[in-house]
């Protein structure tokens, strides 16, 4: 819909679709944007510049605004075109487009800057607002700090409204902790800048600047030293960034996520969530062959019988640094050998952007690319300096001796036999400075090629797992350590999970999030709770403790314990990364995280407290579940199981953690649940039935997509339903027995 204003106002372009209306101002270029009734941003315009020499829209002249109905991958919707021309030299076109979709939740819009002459540009600003709007709702207001990466034990940080918040890195939500309504916008496209985003707000509900652009660079976010690389070109395109407003802030953070997987797509991992051990968490610098195969023998013989494995059946076992200094070319044959064996899959650790040894004159083993002494491959600043980060010197991703060494090591790799490679100190990678590659201008450009570079060598046989690693591009590996070393304490665990709160949702982008390894030694069995609970509403599931023959046999009998609970293993199969039950003020990680699947839902609710009891009350109508409907609310870790049809409370002893399952009762009012190894389902794609196997027959049946959704059921007695008429895809089966018992499973189409 196309309207005019007249009279003494100045005329205006109207879009609407769906929910929203974009106006654009015809004498400056400046946007409006609300949905529904709500302005979100007001007199938005872009911005522009090298260093600190920047142009807005309203200097332009000839502006020129235009509609049209407009698809593309995101949606179905319009477009509202802004354009102008500035009147210094180069003469430079700028074209500001907002894509409104008529079914979406949010807006998207991006910058194009184009000239006859080469420009020269490392700021782009599509989202500039400095109008005060009224945005969200009346009472407690946050604004999330995001991190750029996962360095320095780093924190995500909620700020009040009326606060100051710093610039953040990508992506934040703006958004209500009592209504849950918020404001998420950010960077969807990650191949060239790096995205900061700055907010003020004044108490309670008043946005009064909102800016959001490419070029972001600080010592303490980004690791750089120098500006953000320049790029020089005819034609200088921003990222496409994101507006969106969603009832459920978290709900708006996941939907951030899958747009950045549109972009680009995961790199495929065809295995399941994975069970593992790595050697940095105990072992260290003392990791030996015969150590590594006494532990790969432990989870074969003892964890694996427990119930602790994956559910495709493996578990991986992770070299982590100085294997390279004790393992001889035949121990890793004879190691990964040993994995097979016991249907393991061998992992090994290494550094491709770091060089730890700061030798400049040494040569480097550069895979046949040439003769390159390390000094030769080192990234250098703008003024021709090394670039030092977290005591090891920054490599030049895009230098000959650095894909060379890539390509060698992999190919070691692959020789071996290794099917996990964990990549640390990747942010060195991502820094700005020369590079040798001339067409490469931007740190985000340099690890892009070589991460795609990794990623050919990975192909899909390889699980490649981030560490000390931007959030972003996250295509070229299969998952990223959510946040940095954690070992055994209630403040690692408690540090974890605040990266798990406000991060969650990268699993969206990744296959898995991971939680670092879990270790158990030297702390009580409750505090080892705590920890591995942690690491099972995370994603992946590292264990680290020293697991050899002849290691403390109390840890390995608290280790036995916890990881032979069947029901919470079940439900890490389930489930991906928990999201927070509420929000917490500040960097303090929540006491209570969620998931659904299908009709159940599982709460965690950890105390990181040692000194007292933590009370817990959960609104059903906080979970999304239908009040007044009973429920059984069963704990996993005890068994322990109640009726509940509003809420529950219960204290969470300290230093301890609970898990919660809850769905609805049964209607004979049983609520036992088969034993893992009586009634199972699996799906047979011979047939295209999912299939009991075990002496109890369903008599109701019901499939759910991974959203929830029922799209198929089944009365009656029976030991099979017929998926044929469902498309390909991942859903959850659930079963009901003759006495009222459930039987649960995940399959894919």
């Amino acid at each position: 819909m196309i309207l005019a204003t007249s009279g003494m106002m100045a005329q205006e372009t109207v879009v609407s679709a769906g929910n929203w209306q974009v106006k654009a101002n015809e004498s400056n270029g400046k946007v409006t944007i609300a949905y529904g009734n709500e302005t979100l941003v007001a007199g938005n315009e872009a911005e522009w510049g090298l260093k600190n020499s920047k142009t807005t829209f309203t200097s332009l002249t000839d502006i020129v605004i235009s509609t049209n109905d407009y698809q593309d991958e995101f949606g179905t919707g319009k477009q509202l075109i802004v354009s102008g021309k500035t009147t210094n030299s180069p003469t430079t076109t700028i074209t500001h487009t907002y894509y409104i979709y008529s079914d979406k939740d949010y807006v998207l819009t991006d910058v194009v800057l184009e000239s006859n002459s080469k420009l020269e540009i490392n700021y782009i600003a599509p989202i500039r607002s400095t109008a005060s709007t009224q945005i969200l709702d009346a009472g407690t207001n946050y604004f999330i700090y995001v991190p750029f990466d996962n360095d320095g034990w780093t924190r995500y940080e909620t700020k009040k409204f009326g606060d100051s918040h710093p610039t953040c890195y990508e992506v934040t939500a703006l958004f209500n902790n009592n209504t849950r309504r918020g404001l998420i916008t950010g960077s969807i496209e990650h191949y060239t800048w790096k995205t900061g985003v700055t907010a003020k707000t004044t108490a309670e509900t008043t946005l009064k600047s909102l800016l959001v652009f490419n070029g972001v660079t600080s010592k303490g976010g980004t690791r750089d030293n120098d500006e953000h690389g320049a790029v020089k070109a005819n034609r200088v395109e921003s990222s496409k960034m994101m507006i969106g407003y969603f009832n459920d802030w978290r709900r708006g953070l996941e939907t951030y996520g899958d747009l950045c997987a549109i972009v680009a797509p995961k790199l495929p991992f065809k295995g399941e969530k994975i069970f593992g051990w790595n050697s940095w968490g105990a072992l260290q610098t003392n990791i030996k062959p015969q150590y590594a195969m006494e532990v790969s023998n432990y989870f074969a013989e003892v964890l694996k019988p427990a119930g602790f494995v994956g559910a495709d059946g493996l578990t991986y076992i992770g070299l982590d640094s100085w294997w390279n200094e004790n393992f001889g070319v035949r121990d890793h044959g004879k190691f990964v050998k040993n994995c097979t064996a016991n249907e393991q899959r061998a992992g090994i650790y290494w550094t491709p952007f770091a060089d730890w040894g700061k030798n400049e004159s040494a040569m480097m083993p550069s895979g046949g690319a040439g003769s390159y002494t390390w000094g030769d491959a080192w990234l250098r600043d703008s003024n021709g300096n090394p670039q030092e980060l977290d005591g090891a010197i920054a490599l030049d991703p895009t230098h000959p001796a650095t894909l060379g060494r890539i390509k060698a090591e992999f190919e070691k790799y692959q020789k071996w036999g290794y099917k996990f490679v964990k990549l640390d100190f990747m942010t060195h990678g991502a820094l700005e400075g020369k590079h040798y590659d001339e067409s490469v201008q931007t740190g985000l450009q340099a690890y892009n090629k070589a991460m795609e570079y990794i990623a050919s060598f990975a192909g899909d046989s390889i699980y490649l797992n981030l560490s000390i690693a931007p959030l972003f591009p996250a295509h070229h590996a299969h998952g990223r350590r959510i946040a940095c070393d954690a070992f055994s304490s209630l403040g690692d665990t408690e540090y974890t999970l605040n990266s798990t709160a406000y991060g969650w949702w990268l699993d969206h982008c990744y296959s898995y999030n991971d939680a670092d390894h879990v270790v158990l030694s030297g702390q009580a069995l409750s505090i080892n709770r705590v920890r591995l609970t942690s690491s099972y509403i995370t994603g992946i599931i590292i264990l680290g403790d020293d697991l050899t023959l002849g290691s403390d046999s109390g840890t390995k009998e608290r280790l036995e314990e916890l990881a032979g609970n069947k029901e919470v293993v079940a439900m890490t199969h389930q489930t991906k990364a928990f999201y927070p039950v509420e929000a917490n003020l500040g960097h303090p990680a929540p006491n209570m995280f969620m998931y659904t699947v299908a009709d159940t839902t599982y709460v965690a609710a950890l105390n990181y407290d040692a000194g007292r009891r933590l009370e817990i009350s959960i609104d059903f109508d906080r979970l999304g579940l239908t009040t007044g409907n009973e429920y059984v609310v069963r704990e996993l870790w005890t068994g322990q199981e109640s009726i509940a049809t509003e809420s529950f409370e219960d204290d969470v002893r300290r230093a301890d953690a609970m898990i919660f399952k809850i769905y609805p009762k049964p209607i004979d009012n049983s609520v036992e649940i088969l034993p893992n190894d009586a009634t199972r389902c699996y799906y047979d794609s011979l047939v295209g039935e999912v299939r009991m196997k075990g002496a109890s027959h369903m008599v109701e049946s019901y499939v759910y997509t991974i959203g929830g959704a029922c799209v198929a059921t089944l009365q009656g007695a029976h030991d099979t339903v017929d998926v044929n008429a469902l498309p390909a895809g991942a859903y959850f089966y659930r079963g009901v027995d003759a006495e009222g018992n459930s039987v649960v499973c995940k399959f894919v189409k």
